[in-house]
């Protein structure tokens, strides 16, 4: 009977052999590898490169292809290179589930392209040409403005230009920029338009400057050390070769005597210290705002404030409601539910309905405007 019983098993696990082989042979002829070499395939797959490992201290990754879209720029620290098309992929460090996705994942992309001068795209190259005479926007602000974690299409500029076809739309938002960083934009808008060119600040007469605003750009304008130490080229972000880096800088500003200052800080150094106090750097982003202002005056331009987070007690937004500049609340009603989404857990970036809604409301913002 235990003969018999062997012999069965025998027959059986030949059987399942041939089975096996059998299978591997017709998924070769397939252009599949055979199992054995599947199965080391997954096994290399399900551990990450070292390249591709989360350092403990940062919360995700982002990768560049087919390289960073940043390189240091002499008036703004850091800018992105003309005619450029780059895809960015943020990856965490483990795979999660998220609601409408089936399966879990760990990373996500998004692509950002750029014109002539290092702008973000609003259209197409081909889709380019304007009416003449058309008074154009400018778009000027942080990541949040850019559409920083949104494709070309689903960012606020594109979404702008879409909603207001007859008119140029110029989005020379940045990533990690401030106040600071829009007057120095306009300062080259009136000054030597490297960035920004003639053509475009003729077509601002008339037309319209859109300042972004939060209140923690304050921390940007005076260059805070615990805003400074945030840039860590191992999570992502600028992503400097070692040469690149040493020109790398962010523009601080300062008060002396009542005087508006600028000077460049690099970044990749130790930044220790502590921040100016509240204070000052709300003195700092007001005499910034002063000065934009006065330079969108220059240009023939009006202004709007695109007030997208803060306090309703800010220091800066309670000067310029004085001033009676023209602010656009774009902060989160009632929690934001139905008008407002994030990219969370990859980033803390609005998604494309925050930036949908936003358009929305500037276009009907600049409908109210005279023409």
């Amino acid at each position: 009977m235990r003969r018999l019983l062997l012999i069965n098993l025998l027959v059986f696990g030949c059987l399942l052999a041939l089975a096996e082989t059998t299978a591997s042979l017709i998924q070769t002829r397939l252009g599949q590898p055979p199992a054995l070499l599947r199965l080391a395939k997954r096994l290399r797959s399900s551990a990450a490169s070292p390249s591709e490992q989360i350092p403990a201290h940062c919360s995700s990754t982002t990768s560049w292809q087919p390289r960073s879209p940043f390189q240091p720029d002499p008036l703004l620290g850091y800018w992105y290179r003309p005619n450029a098309e780059a895809t960015a992929t943020i990856r965490l460090p483990q795979a999660i589930q998220r609601q409408g996705i089936v399966g879990s994942v760990d990373r996500y992309s998004w692509t950002l392209s750029t014109g002539s001068h290092g702008e973000r795209l609003s259209q197409t190259k081909r889709a380019e040409t304007r009416k003449q005479g058309m008074p154009a926007v400018l778009l000027l602000g942080d990541s949040f403005i850019l559409g920083s974690g949104l494709s070309n299409n689903l960012s606020l500029g594109w979404q702008l230009q879409g909603l207001t076809p007859h008119r140029q739309v110029a989005n020379y938002a940045g990533g990690g920029f401030g106040t600071i960083h829009q007057l120095l934009l306009l300062r080259d808008a009136t000054g030597d338009q490297r960035l920004i060119p003639k053509s475009l600040a003729h077509q601002l007469r008339g037309g319209d400057v859109l300042l972004g605003y939060a209140d923690f750009y304050a921390r940007r304008n005076v260059a805070a050390p615990s805003r400074l130490r945030t840039f860590n080229p191992r999570c992502g972000g600028l992503q400097p070769t070692a040469e690149q880096a040493k020109a790398f800088f962010h523009p601080r500003g300062r008060l002396e005597q009542g005087q508006l200052q600028i000077e460049p800080i690099p970044l990749f150094q130790p930044h220790t210290g502590p921040d100016p106090s509240q204070a000052e750097q709300d003195a700092v982003t007001i005499a910034l705002l002063n000065e934009a202002l006065a330079k969108v005056q220059q240009l023939g331009a009006r202004p709007t404030i695109l007030w997208i987070d803060g306090s309703e007690h800010s220091a800066p937004i309670a000067h310029l409601r004085r001033r009676g500049v023209r602010i656009l609340d774009l902060r989160p009603k009632n929690n934001g539910q139905w008008t407002h989404d994030t990219l969370i857990p990859f980033d803390n970036h609005p998604g494309p309905l925050t930036a949908s809604n936003w358009a929305w409301a500037i276009t009907e913002d600049l409908k109210d405007k005279r023409p």
